[in-house]
């Protein structure tokens, strides 16, 4: 006979608790934030763990968008360079290649140069050209020569472009690169140039990057000069300042080149300035005194006047005289 199965003391699992979903995300939080203190590849593992747990318990994405990108940059760092810039098959393209111009060109492409950096451009594409060569005069293989110009690359950025570093510094960052792909060790490194390689590399920056490191630190810290002018908008045109005017300022104006045609026919000439005197003493018995004329224009235009007048009133003169007193 089968008996009836006895019922279950196992509890299904019961959620937590405001209270405690709170504490539970305050101590992720906690871990989270000791984590991200990840300087080398032996803390990688543990922060990404980290993470994780941070997004199970349902922190936010500003919690861990820090440490998200922490992480990716530790990744970069730590990753092997070979293969990173210059692809296996771009790799044996470039080794086959047997023109400068089409090495240079390749190169150029390869490592995102721009036409617009102009002189930079043309350094940078020198500086992976011969560091191809290099690479060509020791025999390396495809992954050898691709490491090898990532690591030149990464020199060159990290030291001048972005830290603006000593050359012992430098020199110190080369040593780091270099330890990282020499020894089997991961996660910690690879194995990628043999000690004979780590010295060959060590002796070909010393008598190139190294020799010529301030001219490449130069060629990025050159001074450009910023000239503003601070312009006042305005409605209406400013007013200018008033100018002080002196007697010596005064000239004459025939003696203004400029002014000759304005005054040309405006002076009178002796004779017809004593016919206007004449004219004017004739009329002094008159009762009505007339204008004596400043010039020969306007002398004219008084005779002109007076002729019309005379033809429409006559001799209005001897007339007015008739009169009764």
């Amino acid at each position: 006979p089968t008996h009836p199965t006895p019922p279950s003391n196992t509890m299904a699992p019961t959620a937590p608790s405001d209270a405690e979903l709170q504490e539970l995300k305050a101590m992720k939080r906690r871990e989270l934030k000791a984590a991200m203190v990840a300087r080398g590849c032996e803390d990688l593992e543990p922060l990404r763990v980290a993470i994780e747990e941070a997004g199970e318990v349902g922190l936010e994405g500003n919690d861990i968008e820090d440490a998200k990108k922490i992480l990716r940059n530790l990744e970069a760092e730590m990753q092997p360079m070979s293969f990173t810039d210059v692809p296996r098959a771009e790799m044996e393209e470039l080794q086959a290649c047997s023109s400068r111009e089409e090495l240079v060109a390749s190169l150029t492409k390869l490592m995102k140069l721009s036409a617009k950096d102009g002189l930079k451009s043309e350094v940078l594409a020198e500086f992976h050209f011969h560091n191809f060569m290099f690479c060509q005069k020791s025999g390396f293989c495809p992954e050898k020569a691709s490491a090898f110009l990532s690591l030149m690359r990464a020199l060159h950025a990290q030291t001048v472009v972005k830290q603006r570093a000593t050359v012992q510094q430098a020199r110190a960052y080369l040593e780091k690169l270099l330890s990282r792909h020499s020894r089997q060790l991961p996660p910690f490194s690879v194995g990628i140039f043999t000690e004979a390689d780590v010295e060959s590399i060590r002796a070909y920056a010393s008598r190139t990057f190294f020799r010529h490191y301030k001219m490449f630190v130069f060629m990025y810290t050159q001074r450009k000069d910023m000239i503003l002018h601070m312009v006042e908008p305005r409605v209406v045109p400013k007013v200018p300042k008033a100018a002080e005017l002196f007697a010596s300022f005064e000239v004459d104006p025939s003696q203004v080149p400029e002014l000759q045609e304005l005054l040309d026919g405006e002076q009178a000439t002796p004779d017809e300035a004593a016919a206007a005197d004449t004219a004017a003493a004739s009329a002094g018995g008159s009762q009505r005194t007339k204008k004596v004329p400043a010039d020969a224009r306007e002398a004219a235009v008084l005779s002109t006047i007076d002729d019309v007048m005379k033809a429409h009133l006559g001799d209005l003169e001897s007339r007015m005289a008739q009169l009764p007193g």
